[in-house]
């Protein structure tokens, strides 16, 4: 046990000590609609690399609010040069979504979910370190689980589409 443990440390160790390249990235566009996200993208070899993020939402539509948080995870193959570029991205993220609505009373449920997608994209960084990163991909959504009271399942596929804009050092 003890050798897999140091054997992960080492690998990681090497992994992100390999080259410099990194870049925090939002999604702009979310800010109209309740949406914010936060990515952050670390090169991790000559071509690839690997990106986390988190986003949090909340708004309100007629008598129905929805709140989420959600986690996510990227590996990212670029064709000639780590953070830079065309790339292909397959991707896992985590949600979980909590509505409530108030016609007649204050009912409130959740739902969790898995996402299991890849995206093909281009990333461009300017020379002082702006980053303008555009996507389009799939994903399909796996319902992890979700209150007695929903009728609806919220499990499938769908577009993903990538904007997000930021800062490479």
């Amino acid at each position: 046990m003890k050798k897999q443990v140091f054997l992960v440390v080492l690998l990681c160790a090497i992994a992100f000590s390999a080259t410099a390249q990194q870049a925090v990235k939002i999604g702009p566009l979310g800010f109209l609609f309740g949406n914010y996200n936060l990515r952050y993208e670390k090169g991790i070899s000559e071509k690839g690399s690997v990106q986390v993020g988190a986003n949090y939402y909340s708004y309100e539509l007629f008598d129905v609010s929805s709140t989420g948080f959600g986690l996510d995870a990227a590996y990212r193959n670029y064709f000639k040069e780590a953070i830079r570029g065309a790339y292909v991205a397959p991707a896992l993220g985590f949600q979980t979504n909590t509505t409530s609505v108030s016609v007649d009373d204050d009912t409130s449920v959740g739902f969790s979910l898995l996402n299991i997608g890849a995206t093909l994209g281009y990333q461009w960084v300017a020379g002082g370190g702006f980053v303008t990163d555009l996507g389009l991909g799939y994903g399909y959504n796996v319902e992890l689980g979700k209150d007695d009271q929903l009728l609806n399942d919220y499990g499938g596929g769908g577009v993903k589409f990538t904007f997000a804009i930021g800062y490479a050092f």
